[in-house]
């Protein structure tokens, strides 16, 4: 009861402070009473191919009725060391450590001292040795880090985490060196307490258990395992089983605490490749029961990232993720039934990641010099005035009306190999090698022996109609033919999970055009050009939403490439002149409808936003600047890149020279359907709308050269099969000579000459 003597002001006063102290307590973001506490055990270097029942009893055990996943560990470098992954949990973004000779203490050594001692043998590894606490109570190296991610492109705030944790009012335990990295505040001091790691035999456990009953967030370094060889690291069967009687104690000091329990290996042990990750808890928690692990930075079953860790650490604690981490909270979702088929699918998808690095490269080349080699071998035979040629190049114009689609098939028969496990023979290479010449052949059988052979661009028609048809079905069934394929992305460069990769943008765009040629110009020969122009718009309408729409493509730059290249075919289609107002107007309609597909997807829950979104949340929060320059950075470095710049530098010029010869021979060949613009007046506007489109996404995709390259893999081979077509006499060729010409197509004597396109008007 009030006192009698206080005053009703004071009364009112009391109750109002009464009720901010309620409201106060209710709204402090600190973990709720009922969450249980959470458990971080963070290793390096550790995957699922290591798990046995008698090599890793306690990973074993674990798996038996955990989530599980496997983690893309990548950092700012290609392969990360244990900094990294720290760094990863402290910041929730890309961060690394500094390059050897930055670190502070090795100013005085140089490269070549550091490969001396690499000969003999006393310097096996690059990464920094994690060590504890010292008495200035930084964590160790952190004026390294501070100075290394401030010139990453990143954005990274290391020290985030404890930063957020300290604001939220958490009070976590961290047990070993890797945790005092990972809950450090941005200036490297500790949150919470920290304590040096026990032996597993000297007191790990009860270390564990008292951490638990005394703090809501406890972080391990369980240790982990390097893969270099020489005298400095014991064999690694022996630093994996260290690793798990070190992970056995801390599991068993977790038992009887309710704990939420996420164990993740944050690096790689040397050369880069998929981790594991594992989490567990009590009934009625989020990770409770077998299963997968998921989360909205991948959008795939089973895989998540090492950045991924700081936003589920803090979602498990009931605080929200800072919209400066770039990870998403790692959720549960259904899988395999039994612990044994869990561990081989994600050992298999790590396989297939592994090995898809192996044969990328090799694909990359091997198609580069063939296409060079066609090209070549196009500007040599098919600019020879047919009137001249004689039987001996019948030949050669033969072989290239065949090997023009089926090195246009190329590229999607390269998604198509996802279909057949080849990773699993004995020979993976091999495997790989087979599968895509199996289905390439298969593509080009159907291209050249079908009823569309008739048509002049009928077989081009059919490798651009499977090479869209595979994309667009594969976007809308969550990527999986995209993701580990050589023109994809890839899990192990974490670069992106899902969508629509550059390199499958690029051939979304050429083959599209391709079929939209082919479609304008069968509507307008039977008259229906209304029909032929609603068809374009159609199709580059479909294509748009598929390539941009988040979960689909989410593809940002993609749409108004798109668009651009539709809207001046559709132009051409409709007989009307193209005006720079059109042209404006059609880049705002792009940047709307990219705009509107982004922020679209920034209005979704945070979790389940795609790169779309996320761009926008950085935007607003002001990293707009890091993320162009490190767009800008990749786009320049592959500029450069031989394997991209030769077929697009090579392809141009083919399609060059064909126009001039073309021009040359127009007089003498005025009657006969003596080159593809003859035989189809849309060929000449789609190769400017390809160009067009290509030319925007060189400028928009962090990907550059490869945009165009790509797309001249798919459309200058299959234009070569049917100017080869073109070029055989009237017997030899498979589409018949006489075809009904276009209503426009100017005078009676040369009702086959094509109209030109329409002249770009100034007003």
């Amino acid at each position: 009861m009030l006192p009698r003597s206080l005053p009703r002001p004071s009364v009112a006063l009391a109750a109002l402070a009464g009720l901010l102290v309620l409201l106060v307590a209710g709204a402090t973001p600190a973990r709720a009473a009922d969450e249980p506490p959470v458990l971080l055990v963070g290793v390096a270097g550790v995957r699922w191919d290591d798990v046995t029942a008698t090599g890793t009893p306690a990973l074993h055990a674990l798996a038996q009725d955990a989530r599980l996943a496997d983690v893309a560990a990548r950092s700012v470098s290609s392969s990360a060391c244990p900094a990294d992954g720290w760094l990863g949990v402290s910041a929730g973004a890309r961060a690394a450590d500094a390059p050897p000779l930055e670190r502070t203490g090795l100013a005085h050594v140089t490269e070549e001292d550091l490969a001396a001692e690499d000969e003999r043998g006393l310097v096996r590894d690059r990464c920094r040795v994690l060590v504890d606490i010292g008495p200035d109570g930084l964590a160790p190296g952190w004026s390294d880090y501070a100075a290394a991610v401030v010139d990453q492109a990143y954005d990274a705030r290391i020290g985030l985490l404890g930063d957020t944790l300290r604001e939220a009012g958490v009070s976590p335990a961290g047990i070993g060196p890797g945790a005092a990295v990972a809950l450090a505040d941005g200036a490297g001091l500790q949150v919470g307490t920290w304590e040096s790691r026990r032996a597993p035999a000297g007191g790990l456990s009860e270390q564990v258990s008292s951490a638990l009953a005394a703090a809501p967030l406890v972080v391990v370094d369980a240790g982990g395992v390097r893969d270099r060889e020489g005298t400095a690291f014991a064999p690694r069967a022996e630093q994996v089983a260290l690793v798990d009687s070190t992970l056995a104690a801390v599991l068993a000091g977790a038992e009887g605490t309710g704990a939420q329990v996420l164990v993740v290996s944050l690096a790689d042990s040397g050369r880069a490749e998929l981790q594991l990750a594992a989490a567990t808890g009590p009934a009625g928690t989020r990770w409770a029961g077998p299963g997968l692990l998921t989360t909205g930075s991948t959008q795939q079953r089973g895989l998540v990232q090492a950045v991924d860790v700081a936003p589920t650490v803090l979602s498990a604690l009931g605080l929200p993720a800072d919209p400066a981490m770039s990870g998403s909270t790692m959720r549960a979702t259904g899988g395999p039934a039994t612990a044994g088929a869990r561990i081989a699918l994600l050992e298999d998808v790590a396989a297939e990641a592994d090995q898809v690095r192996e044969v990328s490269g090799g694909f990359s080349t091997v198609l580069v010099l063939l296409q060079v080699a066609l090209f070549v071998a196009a500007a040599l035979v098919l600019t020879r005035p047919r009137d001249r040629q004689h039987g001996a190049l019948r030949g050669p114009v033969r072989v290239l009306r065949v090997v023009g689609p089926f090195l246009a098939a190329w590229p999607v028969a390269s998604f198509l190999t996802g279909l057949v496990p080849w990773w699993r023979a004995g020979a993976p290479v091999l495997g790989f090698w087979a599968a895509l010449l199996g289905w390439a052949l298969v593509i080009t059988a159907v291209a050249l022996l079908g009823p569309w052979r008739r048509y002049v661009l009928g077989p081009a028609a059919v490798v651009a109609a499977v090479t869209v048809g595979v994309l667009v079905a594969d976007a809308l069934t969550g990527s999986w033919l995209t993701i580990d394929s050589p023109m994809g992305a890839h899990r192990i460069l974490a670069a992106r999970f899902y969508g629509m990769s550059n390199q499958g943008f690029a051939l979304l765009l050429a083959g599209g055009v391709m079929l939209a040629v082919v479609l304008g110009d069968v509507l307008v020969r039977a008259g229906r050009r209304r029909a032929a122009l609603a068809g374009v718009v159609a199709l580059g309408l479909l294509l748009v939403v598929v390539d941009g729409a988040p979960g689909l493509g989410s593809d940002f730059g993609g749409p108004p490439s798109l668009l651009i290249s539709f809207a001046y075919l559709a132009l051409v289609v409709s007989g009307r002149p193209v005006r720079w107002r059109v042209v404006a107007a059609v880049v705002a309609v792009g940047a709307v409808v990219v705009g509107g597909f982004a922020l679209l997807d920034w209005a979704r829950p945070a979790d389940e936003r795609t790169h779309l979104g996320r761009f926008v949340a950085t935007v607003l929060d002001g990293g707009l600047l890091p993320v162009l320059q490190r767009k800008l950075d990749a786009n320049l470095g592959i500029l450069t890149t031989w394997r991209y710049l030769v077929p697009a530098v090579a392809g141009i010029a083919l399609l060059w020279v064909l126009a001039r010869t073309a021009r040359r021979q127009a007089a003498e060949l005025a009657r006969e359907a003596a080159d593809l613009e003859q035989a189809v007046p849309l060929v000449r506007a789609g190769l400017v709308a390809a160009g067009l489109g290509l030319a925007v996404g060189f400028l928009v995709n962090d990907s550059g050269i490869i945009i165009p390259a790509t797309g001249v893999a798919l459309a200058v081979p299959a234009l070569v099969g049917a100017t080869a077509e073109l070029h055989l006499p009237r017997a030899l060729r498979l589409s018949p000579p006489d075809r009904v010409p276009w209503p426009d197509a100017g005078a009676p004597r040369r009702a086959a000459a094509p109209p030109r396109p329409p002249a770009t008007a100034g007003r």
